[in-house]
């Protein structure tokens, strides 16, 4: 069902222009219909407009205009006959707007400017540039497809059965069935997902989701004509450039029944679940292959639209008009906004104003409520919308793409609400609340410019200063264990020997390949071909000595030895004689008798702010251990590749976002720059276990936040820019 077209038009105010001298004639193919009663349970009536298929919801004060409305009659004169026939005053104001409300909307046979002259200055001011045109063609359009009419009434009778009781109760039953069969297969089930990224899977639901888009859109459109209601169109609106299809039932406000309405706004949504539990159910009995593929791709089709799409009511879909029909107010979203603008200036400003509407302090609370969080969702949906946009798009188009939709969903309905203050700047100045807003906002604006703080924050880990872990050369087999843990060693003591057959396969077969060579070089003098090629055998022997050589090196170092002496502070785990130990895994960690220091990653933003030299303060996370005194000794020139110390990292309870690379090793996701400090307490420091994590905070040159945050802009615009 299409939003934007079965949304009902309040009147409202009137553009500026001239005072009318006399009340204008109304079209004579208007119509006055008597609409649902509002959340109040006052009367409502709906102007329609057959010539734009829309409709205008208008209040008792309209309903009573439209009573005593005599063309060319002056303004007075109307209101001296609604106060004599329904003993209704209202002022001349609102009858101005009314009036501008009319013929702003074209329900006039004349414009304020004249018979013809206005409706061909509004048609000027509504021709757009090129530009503008594509802006918002790009942003939201139409394309009308079938007229379904006929085609519904012809097959309604098929489906009627489909809205019935017994359906709906053997639907529920079956939908019950399905989640529990599906809830005994559960990895199965969560294995069909995984299919969906494969080609087969992702075709499957690309075919899927227009289905029971269709089929939703069929809900909606059989469920109206079942009402009587008419349904002229069914076509696809493109919605910043994502195709949707939709059907007109805009005829609806017909309806009186607010109960008859809401049955066709979750049509759509029936239709989805109703889909959605009898694939889930058949997932559970076909075999495996195309037909279960497409089971599972309509089930997460139909339960993702009903769930994640269509009951969201913050966005103008099938959720939004049910909630809008079930308390009663239409237009609920703009009304929504309008209150919680409203309620906003009165909270910044306290200028007294009345409310937009006439509402119960709850029923006011609760509209504010919701107008709010539409504002914030909208805001995190378009920049959301906006950076898949720019990601999407190669970067020219990407980085316009994103600023039209930036500027369009977000600046400008900033800017039309700063609009209104400058305009309301008179009464604000004279408001006691608005000088301690403008104080707040003074105070939060020297918070952002001011650079309070020195302070840099290092995620960094306290260690000895003479740590060394051992990691072996190759993957290799353990073949005897020299030592245990917190055993002293000399320098070059034994701690382990290892064998790798693969390498000494390697070393044999290289042996082989450069004596071969050797052989080949020593008959150069009776070989033409070999003499031919003397200066490839010179390099390919040279190649296979520097290879061999570093076999040889290798395999020596199979033999673990102490690089410096010190205690063993750790084995590997379950370390024994036969165990495989791969190159990821350390062997030993050796610590020397050296003052601790602390070593840690300092962000790329932040490196300016800190120089060797600088006083810092290691606090352990830890909250039984001391903080300690230490002093920056050096910053590395190049960023780190890889993090070498996992407890820094997010995934191990780090405060550092990395990403694996193709060798698994932890690569940072933002620039990070090696820091490494020493311990200045004394007496020295005594770890309670071979490394401790935490924070080291660094005196550096102070920075606002403001600052901080351009600086951290210009950065994502270089580096998208490709410079």
């Amino acid at each position: 069902m299409t939003g934007a077209a079965a949304e009902a038009k309040p009147a409202s105010a009137a553009p500026a222009g001239l005072r009318p001298q006399g009340l204008p004639e109304l079209r004579q193919d208007l119509r006055l219909i008597e609409g649902a009663r509002d959340h109040n349970g006052a009367r409502r009536w709906l102007i329609h407009d057959p010539l734009q298929h829309r409709f205008f919801a208008i209040g008792p004060g309209a309903h009573v205009l439209l009573d005593v409305w005599q063309p060319g009659a002056t303004i007075d004169a109307v209101i001296e006959a609604a106060w004599t026939r329904h003993s209704e005053h209202i002022d001349s104001r609102s009858v101005e707007q009314f009036i501008g409300f009319l013929r702003g909307n074209g329900l006039t046979l004349e414009s304020a400017r004249g018979p013809w002259r206005g409706y061909v200055e509004q048609n000027e001011r509504r021709r757009r540039s090129f530009a503008s045109r594509m802006l918002h063609t790009y942003l939201f359009f139409k394309v009308p497809l079938i007229r379904p009419e006929r085609f519904l009434d012809a097959t309604i009778w098929f489906v009627r059965p489909l809205g019935s009781w017994w359906f709906a109760i053997l639907t529920i039953l079956t939908g019950a069935m399905g989640l529990y069969l599906v809830s005994r297969e559960w990895e199965a089930f969560t294995t069909t997902f995984a299919d969906v990224f494969s080609f087969e899977g992702a075709a499957l639901l690309a075919l899927s989701l227009p289905v029971v888009k269709l089929l939703h859109e069929l809900g909606h459109a059989y469920t109206a004509r079942y009402f009587g209601c008419r349904v002229p169109v069914i076509g696809v609106a493109f919605i910043l450039g994502f195709p949707l299809l939709y059907a007109d039932v805009t005829d609806v406000w017909r309806l009186k029944s607010r109960r008859q309405r809401m049955w066709v706004d979750s049509a759509g949504i029936l239709v989805d679940l109703a889909v959605a539990a009898i694939a889930t159910f058949l997932w559970a009995f076909l075999p495996p292959g195309p037909a279960k593929s497409l089971a599972f791709s309509l089930a997460t089709a139909g339960w993702l639209l009903s769930l994640a799409m269509n009951l969201n009511p913050f966005m103008k879909f099938d959720g939004y008009h049910i909630a809008a029909d079930m308390f009663g107010v239409d237009n609920m979203q703009s009304r929504a906004l309008n209150v919680a603008r409203w309620r906003m200036r009165e909270l910044l400003f306290g200028l007294g104003l009345p409310p937009p509407e006439p509402l119960s302090p709850r029923a006011n609370g609760l509209m504010a409520l919701y107008g709010a969080a539409t504002a914030v969702y909208r805001v995190i949906l378009f920049t959301g919308i906006a950076l898949a946009v720019y990601h999407f798009f190669f970067k020219v188009a990407g980085v316009i793409l994103f600023l039209v939709e930036i500027g369009y969903f977000i600046v400008a309905p900033a800017w039309r609400e700063l609009k209104e203050w400058y305009a309301m700047r008179k009464a604000i100045a004279r408001s006691p609340r608005a000088a301690l807003t403008v104080a707040l906002a003074l105070g939060l604006i020297a918070l952002m410019v001011i650079p309070w703080s020195s302070r840099v924050a290092v995620p960094a880990v306290l260690e000895s200063g003479g740590l060394a872990q051992i990691y072996p050369v190759v993957p290799a087999e353990v073949t005897a264990v020299h030592v245990k843990t917190g055993d002293v060693v000399r320098l070059g003591a034994p701690l382990l020997s290892l064998a790798a057959p693969a390498l000494d396969r390697e070393l044999a077969l290289t042996e082989l390949k450069t004596e071969l060579v050797r052989l080949r070089q020593s008959r150069r003098a009776s070989d033409i071909t070999d003499r031919d090629e003397a200066v490839v055998l010179d390099s390919e022997y040279a190649s296979l000595i520097e290879k061999r050589d570093g076999l040889l090196k290798q395999k020596r170092e199979l033999e673990v030895t102490a690089p410096f002496a010190g205690v063993v502070v750790e084995l590997a785990g379950q370390l024994h004689a036969g165990r495989w130990i791969n190159l990821k895994e350390p062997l030993a960690v050796i610590s020397a008798d050296a003052a601790p220091v602390v070593r840690g990653y300092i962000d790329a933003a932040a490196i300016w702010r800190v120089a060797a030299g600088s006083p810092a303060r290691f606090i352990p996370n830890d909250i039984l251990l001391p903080a300690i005194t230490a002093e920056v000794t050096s910053i590395a020139q190049a960023g780190a590749t890889a993090i070498d110390q996992v407890e820094l990292v997010a995934e191990y309870g780090g405060k550092l976002a990395t990403r694996l690379d193709q060798r698994r090793n932890p690569v940072p996701v933002t620039a990070q720059y090696s820091l490494r400090a020493a311990v200045k307490d004394s007496p020295p420091v005594v770890l309670p276990r071979r490394t401790v994590s935490g924070t080291l905070i660094v005196e550096g040159a102070p920075e606002s936040l403001l600052a901080g945050l351009w600086r951290q802009t210009l950065k994502v615009l270089v580096r998208e820019s490709g410079v």
